[in-house]
Protein backbone atom coordinates (compact mmCIF):
# COMPACT_ATOMS: atom_id res chain seq x y z
CA UNK A 1 0.00 0.00 0.00
CA UNK A 2 1.10 3.75 -0.41
CA UNK A 3 2.26 5.42 2.29
CA UNK A 4 0.23 8.85 2.69
CA UNK A 5 1.65 11.58 1.21
CA UNK A 6 1.71 15.31 2.99
CA UNK A 7 2.55 17.86 0.63
CA UNK A 8 1.44 18.53 -3.21
CA UNK A 9 5.15 17.84 -3.89
CA UNK A 10 4.59 14.05 -2.92
CA UNK A 11 1.80 13.56 -5.54
CA UNK A 12 2.53 13.19 -9.21
CA UNK A 13 1.30 15.20 -11.95
CA UNK A 14 -1.30 12.63 -12.93
CA UNK A 15 -2.72 12.64 -9.25
CA UNK A 16 -2.89 15.72 -9.28
CA UNK A 17 -4.87 16.42 -12.53
CA UNK A 18 -6.55 12.80 -11.92
CA UNK A 19 -7.96 13.88 -8.34
CA UNK A 20 -8.14 17.92 -8.82
CA UNK A 21 -11.89 17.94 -8.47
CA UNK A 22 -11.64 15.93 -4.99
CA UNK A 23 -8.77 18.00 -3.93
CA UNK A 24 -10.48 21.42 -4.67
CA UNK A 25 -13.15 19.83 -2.19
CA UNK A 26 -12.26 21.60 1.18
CA UNK A 27 -13.61 18.40 3.19
CA UNK A 28 -10.87 16.40 0.99
CA UNK A 29 -7.93 18.28 -0.03
CA UNK A 30 -4.68 16.49 -0.30
CA UNK A 31 -4.91 15.08 2.84
CA UNK A 32 -8.08 13.18 2.28
CA UNK A 33 -7.31 12.05 -0.76
CA UNK A 34 -4.12 10.62 0.31
CA UNK A 35 -6.56 8.79 2.98
CA UNK A 36 -8.19 6.87 0.35
CA UNK A 37 -5.10 5.94 -1.29
CA UNK A 38 -4.36 4.13 1.69
CA UNK A 39 -7.74 2.75 2.01
CA UNK A 40 -8.60 -1.13 1.54
CA UNK A 41 -12.85 -1.48 0.62
CA UNK A 42 -14.24 -5.16 -0.38
CA UNK A 43 -16.98 -4.70 -2.79
CA UNK A 44 -19.60 -7.54 -2.56
CA UNK A 45 -21.56 -8.00 -5.04
CA UNK A 46 -21.16 -6.98 -9.18
CA UNK A 47 -24.94 -6.58 -10.41
CA UNK A 48 -27.09 -3.52 -10.01
CA UNK A 49 -25.62 -2.19 -7.63
CA UNK A 50 -21.78 -2.98 -7.77
CA UNK A 51 -21.26 -2.09 -11.12
CA UNK A 52 -21.66 1.97 -10.34
CA UNK A 53 -20.12 1.46 -6.77
CA UNK A 54 -16.90 -0.26 -8.72
CA UNK A 55 -16.30 2.79 -10.84
CA UNK A 56 -16.79 5.27 -8.61
CA UNK A 57 -14.62 3.36 -5.72
CA UNK A 58 -11.63 2.90 -9.10
CA UNK A 59 -12.10 6.42 -9.83
CA UNK A 60 -11.80 8.20 -6.44
CA UNK A 61 -8.70 6.44 -6.06
CA UNK A 62 -9.60 4.25 -3.36
CA UNK A 63 -6.01 2.70 -3.06
CA UNK A 64 -6.86 -1.66 -3.05
CA UNK A 65 -10.24 -2.94 -3.46
CA UNK A 66 -11.12 -6.38 -3.34
CA UNK A 67 -14.58 -7.01 -5.76
CA UNK A 68 -15.94 -10.84 -4.75
CA UNK A 69 -18.87 -12.00 -7.17
CA UNK A 70 -18.94 -16.21 -8.73
CA UNK A 71 -21.46 -14.96 -11.28
CA UNK A 72 -21.16 -14.77 -15.11
CA UNK A 73 -22.74 -11.60 -17.15
CA UNK A 74 -25.72 -13.09 -18.20
CA UNK A 75 -28.10 -10.66 -21.26
CA UNK A 76 -30.52 -10.19 -18.32
CA UNK A 77 -28.01 -8.19 -16.44
CA UNK A 78 -27.45 -5.30 -19.42
CA UNK A 79 -30.65 -3.95 -18.65
CA UNK A 80 -28.95 -2.13 -15.46
CA UNK A 81 -25.71 -3.38 -14.72
CA UNK A 82 -23.46 -0.69 -16.52
CA UNK A 83 -20.40 -2.45 -16.50
CA UNK A 84 -20.85 -5.47 -18.94
CA UNK A 85 -21.86 -5.06 -22.85
CA UNK A 86 -23.16 -7.57 -24.77
CA UNK A 87 -19.40 -9.09 -25.65
CA UNK A 88 -19.07 -9.53 -22.00
CA UNK A 89 -22.06 -12.51 -22.16
CA UNK A 90 -21.06 -15.64 -20.40
CA UNK A 91 -17.63 -14.16 -19.16
CA UNK A 92 -17.25 -13.95 -15.07
CA UNK A 93 -18.20 -10.26 -13.90
CA UNK A 94 -14.98 -9.97 -11.59
CA UNK A 95 -12.77 -10.64 -14.78
CA UNK A 96 -15.11 -7.97 -16.54
CA UNK A 97 -15.05 -5.36 -13.71
CA UNK A 98 -11.27 -5.81 -13.13
CA UNK A 99 -10.08 -5.24 -16.78
CA UNK A 100 -12.82 -2.04 -17.10
CA UNK A 101 -11.63 -0.48 -12.97
CA UNK A 102 -7.94 -0.79 -14.04
CA UNK A 103 -8.82 0.75 -17.44
CA UNK A 104 -10.22 3.69 -15.71
CA UNK A 105 -7.67 3.91 -13.12
CA UNK A 106 -4.54 1.77 -13.47
CA UNK A 107 -2.87 3.25 -10.57
CA UNK A 108 -5.05 1.45 -7.87
CA UNK A 109 -4.47 -2.33 -6.55
CA UNK A 110 -7.45 -4.56 -7.63
CA UNK A 111 -8.38 -7.97 -6.03
CA UNK A 112 -10.64 -10.21 -7.42
CA UNK A 113 -12.10 -13.27 -5.84
CA UNK A 114 -14.93 -15.51 -7.65
CA UNK A 115 -16.79 -17.06 -4.76
CA UNK A 116 -19.66 -16.39 -3.11
CA UNK A 117 -19.88 -15.26 0.53
CA UNK A 118 -20.91 -18.54 2.75
CA UNK A 119 -20.34 -19.13 6.04
CA UNK A 120 -17.71 -21.76 5.39
CA UNK A 121 -15.69 -18.31 3.37
CA UNK A 122 -12.54 -17.62 5.78
CA UNK A 123 -13.48 -15.22 8.07
CA UNK A 124 -10.07 -13.89 8.52
CA UNK A 125 -9.66 -11.93 5.23
CA UNK A 126 -12.14 -9.27 6.31
CA UNK A 127 -9.44 -7.88 8.82
CA UNK A 128 -7.81 -6.73 5.99
CA UNK A 129 -10.34 -4.61 4.78
CA UNK A 130 -11.24 -0.71 6.16
CA UNK A 131 -15.14 -1.05 5.10
CA UNK A 132 -17.28 -3.20 3.27
CA UNK A 133 -19.62 -2.62 1.02
CA UNK A 134 -22.81 -4.85 0.11
CA UNK A 135 -24.48 -4.91 -2.86
CA UNK A 136 -25.61 -8.51 -2.99
CA UNK A 137 -29.56 -9.27 -4.01
CA UNK A 138 -30.29 -11.86 -0.82
CA UNK A 139 -31.18 -11.64 2.75
CA UNK A 140 -28.73 -14.73 3.43
CA UNK A 141 -25.43 -13.43 2.44
CA UNK A 142 -26.01 -10.01 3.78
CA UNK A 143 -27.08 -11.29 7.60
CA UNK A 144 -23.20 -13.25 6.62
CA UNK A 145 -21.82 -9.84 5.92
CA UNK A 146 -23.33 -8.70 8.84
CA UNK A 147 -21.87 -11.02 11.43
CA UNK A 148 -19.03 -11.16 9.63
CA UNK A 149 -18.30 -7.22 9.91
CA UNK A 150 -19.31 -6.99 13.22
CA UNK A 151 -16.55 -10.26 14.23
CA UNK A 152 -13.86 -7.95 12.44
CA UNK A 153 -15.08 -4.42 13.62
CA UNK A 154 -15.39 -3.13 10.00
CA UNK A 155 -17.95 -0.84 8.65
CA UNK A 156 -20.55 -2.55 6.49
CA UNK A 157 -22.46 -0.19 4.12
CA UNK A 158 -25.98 -1.56 2.77
CA UNK A 159 -28.23 -1.23 -0.21
CA UNK A 160 -31.23 -2.76 -1.77
CA UNK A 161 -32.97 -2.06 -5.01
CA UNK A 162 -36.51 -3.69 -6.05
CA UNK A 163 -39.38 -2.88 -8.43
CA UNK A 164 -39.23 1.26 -8.01
CA UNK A 165 -37.70 1.22 -4.25
CA UNK A 166 -34.65 1.05 -2.94
CA UNK A 167 -32.38 1.73 0.16
CA UNK A 168 -29.26 2.78 2.22
CA UNK A 169 -27.88 2.57 5.21
CA UNK A 170 -24.57 2.42 7.07
CA UNK A 171 -24.01 0.04 9.95
CA UNK A 172 -21.31 0.55 12.12
CA UNK A 173 -20.06 -2.55 13.08
CA UNK A 174 -17.06 -1.32 13.89
CA UNK A 175 -18.59 0.53 16.96
CA UNK A 176 -19.76 -0.38 20.09
CA UNK A 177 -23.16 -0.28 20.94
CA UNK A 178 -24.31 0.54 17.92
CA UNK A 179 -27.52 -1.33 15.98
CA UNK A 180 -26.60 -3.92 13.16
CA UNK A 181 -28.72 -5.24 9.91
CA UNK A 182 -30.17 -8.13 11.91
CA UNK A 183 -31.78 -5.07 14.77
CA UNK A 184 -33.61 -4.00 11.58
CA UNK A 185 -34.34 -6.82 9.51
CA UNK A 186 -34.49 -9.89 12.04
CA UNK A 187 -33.84 -13.73 11.09
CA UNK A 188 -34.50 -13.31 6.99
CA UNK A 189 -31.82 -15.59 5.72
CA UNK A 190 -34.74 -17.93 3.95
CA UNK A 191 -36.32 -15.20 2.34
CA UNK A 192 -35.57 -15.69 -1.50
CA UNK A 193 -37.52 -12.14 -2.72
CA UNK A 194 -35.33 -10.46 -5.71
CA UNK A 195 -35.28 -8.65 -8.42
CA UNK A 196 -35.17 -11.30 -10.88
CA UNK A 197 -38.77 -12.22 -9.53
CA UNK A 198 -40.10 -8.72 -9.20
CA UNK A 199 -38.20 -6.81 -11.71
CA UNK A 200 -36.44 -3.68 -11.08
CA UNK A 201 -35.89 0.02 -12.93
CA UNK A 202 -32.78 -0.17 -14.26
CA UNK A 203 -31.81 3.54 -13.19
CA UNK A 204 -32.84 2.96 -9.75
CA UNK A 205 -29.85 0.61 -9.04
CA UNK A 206 -27.47 3.20 -10.06
CA UNK A 207 -29.53 5.71 -7.25
CA UNK A 208 -28.55 3.38 -4.92
CA UNK A 209 -25.21 2.25 -5.48
CA UNK A 210 -23.90 5.78 -6.09
CA UNK A 211 -25.49 6.66 -2.77
CA UNK A 212 -23.45 3.47 -1.50
CA UNK A 213 -19.82 4.78 -2.72
CA UNK A 214 -20.73 8.56 -1.22
CA UNK A 215 -21.51 7.06 1.90
CA UNK A 216 -18.18 4.55 2.10
CA UNK A 217 -16.15 7.70 0.90
CA UNK A 218 -17.64 9.66 3.78
CA UNK A 219 -17.05 6.86 6.20
CA UNK A 220 -13.63 6.53 5.06
CA UNK A 221 -12.69 10.40 5.22
CA UNK A 222 -15.11 10.75 8.49
CA UNK A 223 -16.74 14.26 6.34
CA UNK A 224 -20.46 15.30 6.70
CA UNK A 225 -23.34 13.08 8.21
CA UNK A 226 -23.51 9.84 6.98
CA UNK A 227 -26.33 7.52 6.95
CA UNK A 228 -24.97 5.76 10.29
CA UNK A 229 -27.83 4.53 12.19
CA UNK A 230 -30.03 5.38 9.86
CA UNK A 231 -32.27 3.76 7.13
CA UNK A 232 -32.39 5.92 3.65
CA UNK A 233 -36.09 4.79 1.91
CA UNK A 234 -35.93 5.57 -1.53
CA UNK A 235 -38.88 5.70 -3.59
CA UNK A 236 -38.44 6.53 -7.78
CA UNK A 237 -42.03 6.23 -8.63
CA UNK A 238 -43.37 9.18 -6.65
CA UNK A 239 -39.96 10.73 -6.23
CA UNK A 240 -40.11 10.24 -2.39
CA UNK A 241 -37.29 9.99 -0.24
CA UNK A 242 -37.34 9.44 3.81
CA UNK A 243 -34.67 8.41 6.58
CA UNK A 244 -35.77 6.79 9.41
CA UNK A 245 -33.65 6.28 12.49
CA UNK A 246 -32.70 2.89 13.39
CA UNK A 247 -32.15 1.71 17.04
CA UNK A 248 -30.15 -1.27 18.65
CA UNK A 249 -32.71 -4.17 19.34
CA UNK A 250 -31.45 -5.29 23.51
CA UNK A 251 -33.12 -8.72 22.25
CA UNK A 252 -30.49 -8.79 18.99
CA UNK A 253 -29.71 -12.50 18.76
CA UNK A 254 -26.28 -11.16 16.64
CA UNK A 255 -24.95 -8.08 17.66
CA UNK A 256 -25.66 -8.75 21.24
CA UNK A 257 -23.13 -11.94 20.96
CA UNK A 258 -19.96 -10.36 19.69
Amino acid sequence: MRKIKESNADLSDEDLMRYNRHILLPEIDIQGQNLLLNKHVALIGLGGLGCPISYYLASSGIGAITIIDRDEVDITNLQRQILYTSDDLKRRKVDVAYEKMLALNPSINIHKLDNEINRSTDINIFNNFDLVIDATDNFKTRSILNEFTLKTKKPLIMGAAIQMSGQVSVFRNDLEGMPCYNCLYGDLENETTSCSEQGVLSSLTGVVGSIQATEAIKVLLNIGESLESKLLIIDVKFSNYKVIKLTKDGNCKICNHN
